[in-house]
């Protein structure tokens, strides 16, 4: 079942290899659920999640996302075992992104063309 989240990307994104040389790119992702009370915006709790891409795209994205992007990112969970610094084995879910787009804030401009017009 597929999944979209609008999120904060909590880590820059780091590039790994499987033992078959295969591509991948994990990083955290912040979602911070926001209520209107009023005339105010009131943050609720973070939520963080691992988030993992893989093959060619993961190469794409390590140029292109950095920590505090905002993105929206599509893909499924899947169950993942991991060990914390204590030693203790955890289960926890991992999301499998397919498709993952920047999102650009308000106030954000692209940067300007340094080449003159033809002209």
């Amino acid at each position: 079942m597929d999944i979209v989240i609008k999120g904060n990307l909590g880590t820059d994104p780091e590039l790994k290899f499987t033992k078959n040389n295969k591509a991948f790119v994990s990083f955290s992702l912040a979602y911070t659920p926001r209520v209107k009370q009023g005339e105010v915006w009131i943050d609720g709790e973070t939520i963080w999640f691992r988030a993992v891409q893989w093959g060619e795209k993961s190469e794409i994205l390590m140029d292109n996302l950095f920590k505090g992007d905002s993105v929206l990112i599509q893909g499924s969970w899947k169950p993942s075992t991991y060990t914390t610094k204590e030693g203790v084995e955890k289960t926890g879910l991992e999301l499998n992104v397919t498709e993952i787009g920047k999102i650009i804030k308000a106030g954000a401009r692209a940067p300007k063309q340094t080449e003159a017009a033809p002209w």
